[in-house]
């Protein structure tokens, strides 16, 4: 199948009931002058250009054992998929998915959009976005006005790869006006981000939040520090950085892993940037003052912080340090949380429920009351189903995406945290539906789930579960600032 873009022609492949189109650029690649600079508008071609492999991905750390490890890093990594079945006389809602990965890794590549296609009528496009340094390194203080942005250049690719959508999407079978974004994680922190900008202002109809909301908005002096830590990491004094422009990128992103490595500074190094330029100075409060926001379907899981316990030895028991590491001037808040917890809970159980209430919980309730006092409409979920971790991190992600496989060894499967076991494949079914019924109608209920109020007179939650319940409230009894993170 061939496309006319407004670059030029596109040749897709026939793939699982649909089409796929793979790495067409969105923008020019940010090379050279425009390195740390916002995205320009793709150069134009001659031809047809062949779609049927993924483009290059964001410069990130190469890890053998991710989905598609072998794609090739590249700065010049503006380039998105599209999975559709076609032209149509009646235009399909268009799903556009943000990826995670902390903002320092992921791709467009890790979710095939070919079932949504195929069997759900939405057109379907993920994309790349600039990661890490070359994504959110703020300069402004450095390098000047001409890159007081730059700390949000991730951010400002996924703007230009939504106003291709609007331009394109057409011309692929998909609907401008019905456009949702979705994204897992730092995706879906992204995907809050979005509301937060007026750059973005009009060019999605909805989007869906999967644990994830506005709390990695850094505030300028924070990013400054982390501007510090990877100047000297590569041996640079601040009257240096203009050096910056001109190193190869594998160098970035090596001082950036070295930067990362010395967990008693390493998480918040990435993300958007609150600089009173393409982000307000304070998030939540901008939202607030808005009317006429995009409907939002957001939620968090019961055990959000399980896998990163699991898997990172620094988390695995109550440590004040841990928490000046992950939450900055807010730890003794979650420190208190924690002892709170404690008086009735195991000591593992209340850490864990601590950590994931102010990580992902807090911020997502904190987001949707925003965004409720506007008047839009916002349905929240919880899953409270899980693996042998829980409802861990991104394990919303496996129901929705779940296929029933009897070939499948679930004897060996059954230790991933994120495996769904055959007695969830009614939730997931209803997981999915819902959310593609969001996708289509702008509301997620379904016949299968009990009905699911908004969450802005009662704050109303769905539960889902093995067998999925309406809760009124899930206020935490102690909040914390998470509109902009603060070493």
């Amino acid at each position: 199948m061939i496309i006319q873009t407004s670059s030029g022609q596109v040749k897709g492949v026939q793939l699982n009931g649909s089409y796929v189109f793979r790495g067409i650029p969105y923008a020019a690649a940010p090379v050279g002058k425009l390195r740390f600079k916002p995205p320009e508008a793709p150069p134009a071609w001659e031809g047809v250009r062949d779609c049927s492999e993924y483009g290059p991905i964001a410069h990130q750390y190469n890890d053998p054992n991710s989905f598609l490890p072998g794609l090739e890093h590249s700065e010049d990594c503006l380039n998105l998929n599209v999975w559709t079945t076609g032209p149509a006389d009646q235009p399909r809602p268009v799903m556009v998915y943000i990826h995670g990965g902390g903002f320092t890794s992921g791709k467009g590549a890790d979710c095939d959009g070919s079932r949504y296609a195929a069997e759900d009528d939405i057109v379907y496009v993920s994309l790349n976005y600039r990661l890490g340094a070359l994504g959110f390194l703020y300069l402004g203080d450095i390098l000047g006005e001409e890159y007081a942005a730059s700390g949000n250049n991730g951010m400002l690719d996924i703007i230009e790869a939504l106003r291709w959508v609007q331009a394109n999407i057409a011309a692929f079978g998909g609907d401008p006006a019905r456009v949702t974004v979705l994204g897992n994680s730092a995706g879906a922190k992204c995907t809050a981000t979005l509301y937060t900008m007026k750059a973005a202002k009009g060019l999605f109809r909805q989007a869906i939040a999967q644990s994830g909301a506005t709390q990695s908005i850094r505030d300028k002096k924070t990013a400054a520090v982390t501007t510090g830590r990877l100047l000297e990491a590569l041996g640079l004094q601040p009257e240096e950085a203009a050096k910056l422009l001109e190193l190869p990128a594998d160098q970035l992103i090596e001082a950036q892993m070295k930067v990362g490595s010395d967990t008693s500074r390493n998480l918040h190094m990435f993300g958007p940037v609150a600089d009173g330029i393409q982000i307000p100075l304070d998030p939540l409060a901008s939202i607030r003052e808005e009317g006429n926001l995009p409907p939002l379907l957001i939620g968090t899981n019961e055990d959000e912080a399980t896998m990163f316990i699991y898997y990172d030895t620094g988390l695995q028991k109550p440590d004040a340090g841990t928490l000046e590491r992950l939450f900055g001037e807010n730890q003794l808040v979650v420190w208190d949380t924690f002892t709170r917890y404690s008086e009735t809970l195991p000591v593992d159980k209340a850490w864990s429920k601590a950590l994931s209430e102010h990580l992902y919980t807090i911020g997502c309730l904190q987001l949707a009351e925003a965004i409720a006092v506007t008047g839009s409409s916002v349905w929240m979920y919880r899953l409270a189903y899980g693996g042998t971790l829980g409802a861990t991190h991104g394990y919303e992600g496996s129901l929705i995406h779940y296929m029933e496989d009897p070939t499948r060894d679930s004897a060996t499967l059954s230790a991933d945290p994120h495996y769904v076991q055959a007695e969830a494949s009614e939730l997931a079914t209803s997981m999915r539906s819902a959310w593609n019924a969001f996708v289509h109608n702008g509301n997620p209920n379904i016949s299968v789930l009990p009905d699911w109020p908004v969450y802005n007179d009662t704050q109303s939650v769905m539960m889902l579960d093995l067998k999925s319940y309406v809760q009124e409230s899930l206020t935490p009894p102690i909040g914390i600032a998470h509109q902009v993170w603060r070493a």
